[in-house]
């Protein structure tokens, strides 16, 4: 049995609460986008986040982070860019009908809006992702 925060019950009133926001963030423009993907690792409900590689540039490297990162030019919206950086990242397909909604932008230091892209990825077993080493460490 699903964990009540995960069933189908508790996604269509997720979906229905954020639809109204999610119709207006996924017009608008912004800097960066990230998955905050909803799991279930054993039968326990779990957000799957990463550890950015201390490899990489610039002043995110070894932050925890969910996956994700800049909209590229060729990316449809916000949500597009979310779930092709978690593809890349994680090796993780997530289809777009798992996206339940869009939450509130975060603003960073330099002002760059981050929109969370929220989905329910259903029961994960963590050794079957397969992470960029340029880009993530690790994480769950």
């Amino acid at each position: 049995m699903l964990p009540d925060c995960l069933s189908a019950e508790g996604e269509l009133r997720c979906r229905r609460l954020l639809a109204g926001a999610t119709a207006r963030l996924r017009a608008r423009p912004a800097s960066a986008a990230v998955l905050v993907p909803l799991c279930s690792v054993r039968g326990v409900p779990a957000l799957l986040y990463t550890l950015r590689s201390s490899r990489l540039t610039g002043r995110h490297k070894g932050d925890v982070s969910f996956p994700g990162g800049k909209c590229d030019p060729a990316d449809q919206d916000v949500v597009h860019t979310a779930l092709r950086e978690t593809q890349e990242e994680l090796g993780l397909a997530v289809p777009e009908e798992h996206v339940w909604g869009l939450l509130r932008p975060v603003y960073d230091p330099q002002k760059a809006t981050v929109v969370p892209v929220l989905a329910g990825v259903g029961p994960l077993d963590p050794q079957s992702l397969r992470p960029n080493s340029e880009e993530v460490s690790w994480g769950m």
